[in-house]
Formats: structure tokens, sequence, C-alpha cells
């Protein structure tokens, strides 16, 4: 295999990585899906890029090993062979300098997603069910809703003060969640981000299906309750 590719590859892992955080933020809000799939292949393409960079590299150490061994120790062929051998770390590692240093100038562009309560945790128990999703109540004093585990939370204070028609538009957003498997979408980016936490795209990544997610939740509610209803009722919420 060429070592030509190592250069090609890691190029492709700088461009993504960094025009990412710059050209894919805050972007396709119409389809968040494909906003979504945009960001993963993305970066998905990226991890590959390296560990067909690293592929390449290692196999650069059975191609000298065996010219080293066809070859006198110290003659000329010998030495080219071993100094070969260290242009693909050579490169590697300049390209990883080179990523780290185009890293930190572009993450404070990037804000870090606001951790949210842990509530979550809160007991619950079975109130009913929507559209074929358990509806479980959590004793908080707060409007609070949420989808977790393939079920929908929601607070006493939500249950008592919202209308059966503001209910039904809070519960298909997140139902809407479900559908998408926007949590399982959040926990990957968060793996993502946890292998490459000096990335700025992996920590943008982490935002964009964030937000993605709940336009896209959103977009799933407007098909059954209008806009104004959802926007209005998601207002006097904590987090919907």
């Amino acid at each position: 295999v060429s070592p030509l590719i190592i250069p090609i590859a890691i190029e492709w892992v700088i461009l993504v990585t960094t025009l990412a955080p710059m050209i894919l933020v805050g972007r396709l809000d119409s389809r968040p899906r494909l906003g979504l799939a945009i960001w993963f292949s993305t970066l998905f393409s990226a991890g590959l890029a390296v560990a067909l960079a690293l592929g390449v590299a290692l196999a650069s150490i059975a191609t000298t090993y065996l010219k080293l061994t066809a070859n006198p120790i110290g003659s000329e062929s010998w030495l080219l062979a071993l100094v070969a051998s260290f242009a693909p770390w050579a490169i590697l590692a300049i390209a990883g300098i080179s990523l780290a240093l185009v890293n930190q100038r572009i993450a404070p562009m990037v804000s870090t997603a606001k951790d949210t309560a842990p509530l979550l945790a809160a007991a619950s128990k079975l109130v009913r069910h929507f559209d074929g999703v358990e509806v479980r109540q959590i004793e908080l004093p707060v409007m609070v809703a949420a989808a977790h585990r393939g079920s929908i939370l929601i607070s006493t204070a939500a249950l008592a003060t919202l209308n059966s028609a503001e209910l039904d538009a809070v519960f298909w957003h997140e139902v809407g969640h479900i559908r998408g498997r926007h949590n399982q979408l959040k926990q990957l980016a968060g793996f993502v981000r946890a292998l490459s936490p000096w990335l700025a795209a992996s920590c943008a990544l982490v935002i964009e299906v964030e937000r993605l997610g709940e336009l896209d939740a959103d977009r799933y509610a407007n098909q059954h309750v209008s806009e104004e209803l959802l926007g209005a009722t998601r207002s006097k919420f904590i987090s919907a």
C-alpha cells in the first residue's frame, strides 16, 4: 500500500474536523434528521481515515523489515529502507501536532453544552399510555418533561398545570424524541467526544445533536398539533 495514502487520509481528517464546526453548526435546521446524518457520517469518515493512516503506517513496518532482511546491514539500500520506515510515522506526528494546534484556535468558537439536572433518576410512576408509549409521573414542583428509555417523564406540576391539548403537545414532542432515537444519538455523540475531547468538531457534535434533536422532535409534534400551541406550551417548561 502506498505511503501517500497517509497524507491524503490525514488531510481529510484535518479538513473534516476543522471545517465541520465552522460550516455545519447552525445549518440544516429545516431538515434536522439530514443534519444529524451528515454530522455522524462526516465524523465517522474521519475516524475511518485515521484508522486507514495507522494501518498503512503499521504495514510499512512489515515492508521495511522485509527490505532490511534482504539487504546487507550497513549497505546503502539498507540505510534507505531504514530511513524510509520512519517517514509514515513522521507524517502522522506532524499531522497530529497540526491538528492539535488548529483545534486550539477553533475550540473557543464552539460553546460547550449546558449540563442538565439529573432529573431522570427521580422516582416515577406510570399514569397512562400515549401513542403506545408509557407516561410516567415524577414528583417535582417545577415544569419538566423528558423522554427517557422509551418512556415519557413529566412532573406533577406539569400534569396539574396544563390542559389536555397542551399535554398532548408535550407528549407528541417527547414521542418525537423516542421515535427519532435522540437519546441514543446523544449517547453516541458523548462517546465520540470522550474519545476525542481535544477536537472542536466532537464538542460541536454534542451541541448540534442536542439542538437538531429538539428541532426534529418539534417537527414530529407539528404533524399532530399546531406550531403555536407547541411553542406556547414549551415556553412554560424548564425542558420539554
